[in-house]
């Protein structure tokens, strides 16, 4: 009875722990997001008037209007101009659809707005002040996103915490320079839908596919993975319930506009007198106003991405591989890029950094440098063969650095027959149960 007693009051008390331990990452995870708006939204006013003296301006991200642009057409229920109006849109217009009430309330407040593609536009746009915290915000669905995946990998308080300040450092330009919070909220969504998959939640799994892929489509790169993850049986299924999103976006921007919603889409226009050209673009299809398109050579990616997906197969039951080897994927797109925009590499290595939980402090601090000094690299503008040969060789350290090697023995229990006595016979302790740590 008394050993019952200690045996009882002494899980309570780890519970205890464990819960405090939780809600002392949930206040650092919201610190940060907090950290990443008020540091985005100083830099976007008052970097001009502090650093270059020139107060007469904000350094609103420039892509930013395009977004703001198409989600007032899908306010003014014209889903038949999105792809047509200047807008830039290359992707499903997920974001879009949740920005469009944002931009009704800015209309009816009478916020002054730049629009895109007219330079030099309104120097001081009033409705970043509105539109500029919500997109910088959007960095907290990846900051907790990343937190599960490293919790479900077995990562440390310490460890998940240094990882959330890389991820938030690594996520900063991609929100406060160019204002993508569509990748962003992508990148967050395809990563829990990970942690749902490893987890064996393959319904959740596949809605959080559907959306990530309403956001941004290169998502579509860790479809292959995730099938080889679940199996090909039960990978019908998941596709089948993160088609319904997405599925419906491209029928309500197809049916008003066939051609041009097909030419942004599968062409993908990009322009390499503006942004950063690298030698496949010589391989690239010409089209017209000096843009090339970007779809056709990303197939290579996509067909390497399928390779993956057999190789996930093999190795499903080592989630740290499968981390890791997703990180590979999204590696992939931009080594195959005909154009690249510096934010390109934004989810490879915010995914290498959570492969990198399961590795020593040393490897783990080299692939934080390898993925700044990646991030870094992309905004430099040399010829584009030093610029891709540079890009490959900090893509090949960040993941040759993140790799978590043959050691790793952490199995994905979910494929382990009668789970709940393998795992207190050979990972619990004989004497107590080991209380989980909870979800955040």
């Amino acid at each position: 009875m008394l050993t019952a007693l200690r045996t009882g009051s002494v899980a309570a008390s780890e519970n205890q722990t464990v819960a405090g331990r939780g809600r002392q990452m949930t206040t650092w995870l919201l610190a940060l997001t907090l950290m990443v708006v008020a540091s985005g939204m100083a830099y976007t006013l008052w970097w001009p008037s502090v650093v270059r003296h020139q107060g007469w301006y904000w350094l609103a991200p420039a892509d930013i209007w395009g977004t703001i642009r198409a989600a007032h057409w899908i306010d003014w229920g014209a889903f038949s101009y999105i792809y047509s109006s200047r807008a830039g849109l290359v992707t499903l217009p997920g974001f879009h659809v949740l920005l469009a009430p944002v931009v009704a309330l800015s209309s009816a407040l009478g916020l002054s707005e730049s629009a895109p593609g007219i330079a030099p536009g309104v120097p001081k746009p009033q409705e970043w002040l509105l539109v500029g915290p919500i997109v910088l915000a959007c960095s907290a669905m990846v900051l907790f996103a990343v937190d599960a995946l490293a919790r479900r990998l077995g990562g440390g308080l310490s460890r998940r915490r240094l990882l959330s300040l890389g991820a938030a450092a690594g996520l900063w330009p991609t929100v406060a320079i160019w204002g993508h919070g569509e990748d962003v909220l992508a990148l967050g969504l395809a990563i829990y839908a990970l942690v749902a998959i490893l987890n064996d939640r393959l319904v959740a799994a596949g809605w959080l596919l559907g959306a990530a892929l309403a956001m941004q489509l290169y998502v579509v790169a860790l479809v292959p993975l995730f099938i080889g993850v679940v199996g090909f049986r039960k990978g019908a299924a998941l596709i089948a319930r993160g088609s319904i999103i997405p599925g419906f976006l491209l029928t309500a921007v197809l049916v008003p506009n066939f051609h041009g919603s097909i030419h942004a889409l599968l062409d993908q226009p990009n322009f390499p007198s503006i942004d950063h050209a690298t030698p496949w673009v010589l391989l690239a299809p010409k089209l017209a106003h000096g843009a090339v398109a970007a779809g056709p050579g990303r197939i290579v990616g996509l067909g390497l991405a399928v390779a993956g997906g057999f190789l996930a197969k093999r190795i499903r039951h080592k989630p740290v591989w499968i981390v890791w080897l997703a990180a590979v994927v999204l590696a992939t797109r931009c080594l195959f890029e005909s154009v690249m925009d510096p934010y390109y590499v934004m989810p490879a290595v915010v995914v290498a950094l959570v492969a990198a939980t399961d590795v020593g402090w040393t490897r783990f601090l080299g692939t934080c440098a390898a993925g700044a000094g990646l991030t870094v690299l992309t905004y430099f503008r040399p010829d584009m063969w030093a610029y891709w040969f540079e890009m490959a060789g900090a893509t090949a350290a960040l993941l040759a650095l993140a790799w978590p090697g043959p050691r790793s023995h952490r199995f994905h229990l979910a494929h382990v027959p009668n789970v709940d006595r393998w795992y207190r016979s050979r990972v619990a302790t004989p004497f107590r149960s080991q209380p989980a740590e909870p979800a955040i």
